[in-house]
């Protein structure tokens, strides 16, 4: 193996392992991202054990064991508030999911084209499988159930924020507090914008057409410029 092969081999590797924790990064802030949205749903629909339950938990944080003072607690706790802080959080975990996202889908296509430039140093034949893991042999190997998973993914998150941000308007509304409505619109748009973009780039990037594409139009400028250099 040449030196620019091995370069290009260690340079693989150390992507992949980079592609690998960003996935896992991508896979935690979904799970957070899940978890929070359904807190701020139960809170929003007013569900009372989950008020009740949150109360007495800032009670306990608060050492505060007097019945009386527990109970006037709970009468005015700002759950109105804690919405508006929840939606901010909401805000930042879609905004940092589609970034995590992007990233990995990116990684994978650029870790894809870094395969073929590698197999071609190695001069390994087409019916050889070395360096054809994350482009043509996962391609041609994925189970049609994988794709459908990304869908089931789009419309829970989709279905929770639109319970979410459709009964935090209807509250705020009726409350007639323009403050929290003003929060409401200028969190939940851009919450709403990077959700759609998360959509958009799962969809357009994680396709088998997305990395043959980049790898045929790769091709075809090298071929060009090794014309142009003759």
């Amino acid at each position: 193996m040449d030196e620019k092969a091995k370069l290009l081999v260690d340079h693989y590797q150390k992507t992949f392992e980079l592609t690998y924790e960003l996935w896992e990064q991508r896979n935690r802030t979904f799970l957070i991202l899940i978890g929070v949205i359904g807190a701020a749903t139960l809170l929003t629909f007013r569900i009372f054990e989950a008020n009740s339950l949150l109360v007495d938990l800032v009670a306990k944080a608060l050492n505060i064991t007097d019945p009386n003072r527990v109970e006037t607690l709970r009468k005015s706790f700002p759950f109105g508030i804690l919405q508006s802080v929840l939606l901010f959080v909401i805000f930042y975990l879609m905004m940092n999911l589609y970034h995590r996202a992007v990233s990995v889908l990116r990684n994978y296509r650029y870790l894809g084209l870094l395969e073929t430039e590698i197999r071609k140093y190695l001069n390994l034949l087409d019916t050889e499988v070395a360096f054809s893991r994350e482009g043509n042999f996962y391609w041609h190997n994925r189970g049609w159930v994988l794709g459908v998973v990304k869908w089931i993914y789009f419309a829970l998150l989709g279905a929770l924020l639109l319970s979410f941000f459709v009964g935090k308007a209807i509250n705020d509304i009726s409350t007639g507090s323009r403050i929290l409505i003003a929060v409401d619109a200028l969190m939940g748009i851009p919450t709403l914008f990077f959700f759609g973009a998360y959509v958009k780039s799962s969809i357009r990037f994680d396709r088998a057409t997305s990395i043959q594409n980049t790898s045929n139009q790769s091709d075809s400028q090298t071929s060009r410029s090794g014309a142009h250099g003759s």
